[in-house]
């Protein structure tokens, strides 16, 4: 055989030889390839539910399928996922209210209309607690000494003994104040020293819960006025950065009331005022909360003018029944007088409608005549025993001072 022959048949062999070679890599026996197959999926379907270990029996597998590096791929995802702190996940947002998207957005409101920074609300809501989850103490009633009469009973929660010396006090420290406030505003010092009693015992009780917590509750997990508390929470936001006070740490009442006056947080930037001239405009400073107050009653409609702010009324009976009766009730003391008999028992200074008041003693009904005042000071609370508590209580200060 020549040479070029030779050479020929060898080249021919080492081509067979090569084709048979690349099949046996290219084409694996079905069997196993379905058994690896399912392998991979097994591990995968481990991988995303707990772990992101692959079992070591297929670590040395090196696999140029798209299908098998795109399993490994999406199982890297998720476990890249999981480990992305939940700070990032959430917006920054963690604690009691963490996930709450609707708190999200309303920090993002907040950093775009008022240009609150993210890092201050994020933190200062992270430390928010839901005051839904908080264990309150269980109190017990004493039921044995009940008044019998509504008005008796409600009377009894501010006008007792106690609560009047610390009127008595109050007044005595603060009289100039209260002097201040009756020449810049027309408000006499009784209604004043009534309201701050009734609302807070003269800061014996301020309120025991984080206004930030109360109103975050409120605002964020559905409460039925939560558009309202949402509001407040804005304003209360505002609030602290224009007075510089601490927003986590200012405590108030039930509903977010705050200081002296228990104003919520919209009446705190429309009547609050700085009335010692100190820079800051605090309301659990008894003197701007006393100013404070007196504005509240200026601007919403307080008569300067009108001296009275109830007298007691004559009526034939024990009970009245012929009437309705309340703060909102405005009558003509002419048409009271002729076609009802019902009269002040003292002399009424006062000229225009009155308000028609019935407090239910236990034997008995009480009738008293409310002036134009009597209404203003319902507009802090809308409540006919509200008023005459404030009434009842302040003139009961002022006469145990000796006016």
């Amino acid at each position: 055989m020549t040479k070029p022959k030779l050479s020929l048949l060898l080249s021919s062999m080492l081509l067979i030889s090569a084709c048979s070679t690349k099949k046996d890599i290219d084409v694996p026996d079905i069997n196993t390839s379905n058994s690896l197959m399912a392998s991979i999926q097994t591990n995968t379907s481990f991988e995303n539910s707990s772990s992101a270990i692959i079992p070591s029996e297929h670590s040395s597998i090196e696999t140029t399928s798209s299908e098998n590096s795109s399993v490994e791929i999406t199982s890297s995802e998720n476990s890249l996922s999981q480990n992305i702190p939940t700070e990032v996940v959430e917006g920054g947002l963690s604690g009691d209210f963490a996930g709450n998207y609707k708190l999200m957005d309303f920090i993002d409101y907040m950093q775009s209309a008022y240009q609150f920074k993210y890092e201050e609300l994020y933190k200062l809501f992270s430390e928010a607690k839901d005051i839904n989850q908080m264990i309150e103490p269980y109190k017990v009633r004493n039921t044995l000494q009940q008044e019998k009469g509504k008005w008796d009973r409600y009377k009894k929660m501010f006008v007792y003994e106690r609560n009047i010396q610390r009127g008595i006090n109050f007044w005595a420290e603060y009289e100039d104040t209260l002097n201040k406030a009756y020449q810049t505003y027309g408000v006499p010092p009784e209604y004043i020293v009534g309201i701050i009693g009734v609302e807070t015992a003269y800061g014996v009780n301020f309120g025991k819960k984080r206004v930030i917590d109360v109103l975050t509750s409120k605002a964020m997990l559905g409460d039925r006025r939560e558009d309202f508390y949402t509001q407040q929470l804005e304003k209360f936001l505002i609030m602290t950065r224009q007075s510089g006070l601490n927003a986590s740490e200012l405590m108030g009442s039930n509903a977010g009331a705050m200081g002296y006056g228990q104003f919520i947080a919209s009446s705190y930037l429309d009547f609050a005022v700085d009335f010692n001239n100190d820079g800051v405009t605090d309301l659990w400073n008894a003197q701007d909360a006393i100013g404070s107050i007196a504005n509240y009653f200026s601007r919403n409609g307080w008569n300067r003018n009108t001296s009275q702010v109830a007298v007691r009324a004559r009526y034939r009976g024990n009970r009245f029944k012929r009437l309705e009766t309340g703060y909102k009730t405005k009558y003509s003391q002419y048409k009271l007088r002729k076609k009802y008999k019902i009269t002040p028992r003292s002399k009424l200074y006062y000229k225009g409608p009155v308000s028609l008041i019935k407090l239910h003693r236990a034997t008995y009904d009480e009738l008293w005549f409310g002036t134009h005042n009597f209404r203003v000071i319902t507009t802090y609370n809308h409540s006919t025993f509200y008023g005459m508590a404030v009434y009842t209580l302040g003139e009961t200060v002022k006469q145990r001072r000796g006016y």
